[in-house]
């Protein structure tokens, strides 16, 4: 690892700090722009869930294009975008202009989230890749708590618009970055052969200080289709594509229920709202703590494998936190054993997707990825409001979250089997002209 190759990865994980920071402005400003807008919760809802279209349209849509134009200008035009939409925020004036500047931003973020585990784990080396994209999903847990505490400074002096402007502020300071630091993926331009690519590719090689090439290097033997789904069910990724898209999209089924719906059932379990609010603290430490394990472990244990662990861990601590009794000290134990497992399960199936797909559909295959982790953040906090209001008590709705967990847990068993089985050819990364 050059000094470049390291001052790529921070960028990225800079660029995601920021991105932590988006998500969590309209949820912070929302309290007193509801009030001054005379905004229904209502509307409020579907302002939030325009942001969750978005990025949907982002993952499926918009970063597959960086396997066909290059990921350069995709992430340039995201994080602008991001930074436009942003600041344009800070200054609207009614709730349409709202609902089309977070759908930008929505789009923004999620091709933004595929494009920098994509880079990372391109420019990183084998040694390192895993613990770099634990530390760039770290990046995100960051923002967010940034987000918080910038939002008490401006809510108390100037106002729930110099939230967005500050988020708009370090979007721009992150397109100047990487509009100064960031070049085109090695291996696009290896499978591109345009004439100038290959001074292009020895110019990113001069960067990370590794000799120059005197020609391309040879392709690889299979013909892909890039940027489209069907790249992605050929024969040789079929199965294992929709293992992952199954284990994507049953996780965020579980996540994004605890995310939503934690804090309540806390709070019905007899805590008092001040802990069931302080158990964000508790769970957002143990959430770091699953990514950097995860990334640590890794490699040893075997990304697929040790995410199928981290996903059985989480049913069975599932279980055991619907099962306990109505005591603070080990509600909140439980809480942050379960987000431990829970978020250290969705950095190893990033882990899996960067090293299953090949360059020439990468960001497409972890765009895929992404796109069905949005679904499944929309039907788990519905099912557990269906759940809840059905009357089910803690250890039934906790049951029926431990089964779902179940799924991803042996699908990706079942991932990691088939790629014991598949003949390597070796690390896509390594192949490649990569800095």
């Amino acid at each position: 690892m050059s000094p470049y190759q390291y001052l790529v990865v921070a960028l990225c994980c800079f660029c995601n700090v920021a991105d932590g920071f988006d998500v969590a402005s309209l949820a912070l400003a929302a309290p007193v722009l509801t009030r001054e807008w005379g905004v229904a919760p209502a509307v409020l809802g579907t302002i939030f869930g325009v942001s969750s279209v978005g990025l949907s349209i982002g993952a499926f849509a918009v970063a597959p294009l960086a396997d066909r134009i290059g990921r350069r200008p995709v992430m340039l035009g995201a994080i602008g975008s991001l930074a436009a939409a942003l600041l344009l925020t800070s200054v609207s004036t009614d709730v349409y202009q709202l609902l089309v500047l977070r759908l930008v931003t929505g789009v923004g973020l999620g091709t933004l989230v595929v494009c920098l585990n994509t880079t990372v784990a391109e420019v990183s080396t084998d040694k390192v890749r895993n613990v770099a994209l634990a530390i760039l999903h770290l990046g995100f847990t960051i923002g967010t708590m940034t987000a918080s505490a910038v939002a008490v400074l401006a809510l108390e002096y100037s106002g729930w618009r110099m939230i967005f402007v500050a988020a708009g502020l370090l979007n721009a300071a992150t397109f100047v970055a990487s509009l100064a630091l960031l070049g085109e993926s090695p291996e696009f331009l290896a499978k591109r052969r345009h004439p100038r690519d290959l001074d292009w590719i020895n110019q990113l090689l001069a960067r990370a200080q590794k000799p120059p090439l005197a020609d391309f290097p040879p392709l690889d033997a299979a013909h892909r289709e890039r940027g489209t789904i069907k790249a992605l069910l050929a024969p040789d990724l079929r199965q294992a594509s929709l293992l992952v898209w199954a284990a994507s999209l049953t996780y965020a089924i579980v996540g994004y229920f605890l995310l939503n719906w934690k804090p309540t059932i806390l709070a019905n379990a007899g805590l008092s709202p001040t802990l069931a609010a302080a158990s964000g603290m508790i769970t957002g430490a143990c959430g770091a703590l699953g990514h950097l394990t995860m990334g640590l472990l890794a490699k040893p244990v075997g990304e697929g494998r040790l995410t199928a662990i981290y996903f059985a861990l989480a049913a069975v601590s599932l279980i055991i936190f619907g099962i306990q009794p109505p005591d603070p000290v080990p509600l909140l134990a439980m809480a942050g054993v379960t987000t431990l497992f829970v978020v250290g399960a969705y950095t190893g199936l990033f882990l899996v997707a960067v090293k299953m797909y090949p360059a020439d559909v990468q960001n497409t295959g972890v765009g895929f990825v992404v796109g069905f982790g949005r679904v499944g953040a929309i039907i788990g906090p519905m099912i557990g409001g269906f759940l809840l209001g059905a009357g089910l008590d803690r250890m039934d709705t906790y049951f029926v979250f431990s089964a779902i967990a179940i799924v991803p847990a042996v699908t990706m068993h079942l991932a990691n089997r088939l790629a014991a089985r598949r003949p390597q050819s070796g690390d896509h990364h390594a192949a490649s002209p990569a800095v």
